[in-house]
């Protein structure tokens, strides 16, 4: 093994290993940036593709804190922005009775136009009702999540999302878009570099782009030049503090990190609870389950699991990118992501100084979440969804705040906090 394959081997085990068992305890709360203090704010929100048609509380949290400081704020979707499938191209079958039996018989496995317009109309309509702006970072589920015709499925989504933005008043922009890896830098406010990557282009197992097949005018089409340029975007990025946005996470504790509670070993098929009948959720299958589970924790089949060869290799190919960026003293301070339905925040040892997931968007997907010694906060409540925001203040502060909806309230309150701005250093330890 060379030794840049050991080094890359030892910062993803590192990673795993860092995980222990018990809750880290809560840091003192950082004092409220005062809103004239702020150079910049933005909301961290993802997997909100699933909306309750009758009103999403997450998405009022949303509309709630980009309201306060629109001028200044930007609500990043961090993927699955349109549950199950995607945004399919405009059929003869919308709006008819075949539509509405096809949305029956098949569960959530089959959306129409409609379906996918009315999904992604709420989230933008949350933020620009606010004057806020929007960026929508592609998910495993814009592409198709039970279809080979992913690219196709994002380029339909940024097509709508350039309809939106006609009309809209504020801007609202899908990052990377056409199937691009990325990355894409978006410089916000005087104080904030944006890095948005489509890791989804990492995992695809259909058509996607390539120097091949590059119709949509893709500036990198390898992960060596997806790498390279985003050690070069983290390393520009000057005075500015780099965020780093995907849809899949480097670290989670939820399903997709392979954690399930004690009672899915015996009822396994709530792991499917979305794609069949509720009756089907509380068939005991002790063995199988217990099979199913160590399967996605130890090496999973399916790529969108942290185990899968494809997931660990583009986890690795990301952290070694930012930590080659902190020998120049230019690590992100933060990558998000969504993807497990959840929030969850982490302070990194390799690569980026935190990582989240905020992918609690959409109150009905909510998903169990576990416990880990590096875990700064952990929720997951369907009743009590949320976003993460974060304040760059005019000084140098950055703050984090954990926002979630009280539904006897009816309103968005902040539940945890953290300033990010302390001290780093400016290498990592050898691992």
């Amino acid at each position: 093994m060379s030794p840049r394959n050991r080094h890359c081997t030892a910062l993803v085990a590192a990673l795993i290993v860092a995980a222990g068992p018990v809750q880290a305890q809560p840091a003192a709360t950082p004092e409220a940036i005062a809103p004239h203090e702020i150079d910049y704010r933005l909301l961290l929100i993802g997997d909100a593709g699933a909306p309750d048609p009758d009103g999403e509380p997450a998405l009022a949290a949303l509309h709630a804190r980009a309201r306060e400081l629109p001028a200044k704020t930007t609500a990043v979707f961090l993927g699955d922005n349109v549950y199950e499938t995607g945004m399919p191209e405009r059929g003869s079958i919308d709006d008819t009775v075949a539509q509405e039996v096809l949305d029956e018989v098949l569960l959530n496995i089959y959306e129409s136009r409609t379906d996918a317009e009315n999904r992604l109309d709420a989230q933008v309509i949350a933020v620009t009702a606010a004057r806020a702006n929007a960026i929508f970072v592609p998910g495993n589920h814009d592409w198709d999540q039970f279809g080979i015709g992913g690219w196709d499925r994002i380029r339909e989504l940024g097509a709508y999302i350039a309809e939106l933005q006609v009309v809209a008043e504020t801007d609202i922009v899908l990052a990377p878009s056409g199937g691009c890896p990325g990355p894409v830098v978006i410089d916000l406010g005087t104080r904030v570099r944006l890095i948005s990557i489509d890791t989804q282009w990492w995992l695809a197992e259909g058509s996607k782009p390539s120097p091949e097949e590059n119709p949509t005018g893709c500036p990198h089409l390898t992960e060596t030049a997806v790498r390279r340029a985003l050690e070069e975007a983290l390393v520009s990025a000057g005075d500015r503090e780099s965020i780093v946005v995907a849809h899949h996470p480097i670290r989670s504790i939820g399903p997709h990190g392979g954690h399930y509670p004690w009672h899915v070993h015996i009822f396994p098929l709530q792991m499917l609870s979305t794609y069949i009948p509720s009756f089907a959720h509380w068939v005991p299958l002790p063995v199988l389950g217990s099979a199913m589970i160590w399967s996605r924790r130890w090496r999973s089949p399916s790529p969108q699991d942290m185990s899968h060869p494809s997931y660990e290799n583009m986890r690795e190919q990301l952290i070694i990118s930012m930590e080659i960026a902190r020998r120049e003293e230019r690590a992100p301070l933060l990558f998000a992501a969504g993807h497990d339905h959840s929030l969850q925040l982490f302070e990194e040892p390799f690569g980026p100084d935190y990582s989240l997931v905020s992918g609690l968007g959409s109150s009905a997907k909510a998903s169990d979440v576990g416990r880990s010694g590096n875990a700064l906060f952990v929720h997951s409540d369907g009743e009590r969804p949320g976003l993460m925001q974060l304040d760059f203040a005019t000084d140098g502060r950055v703050r984090l705040a954990v926002f979630l909806w009280d539904p006897a309230a009816r309103e968005a309150r902040e539940v945890f906090a953290r300033d990010l701005s302390a001290p780093r250093p400016a290498t990592s330890p050898a691992p």
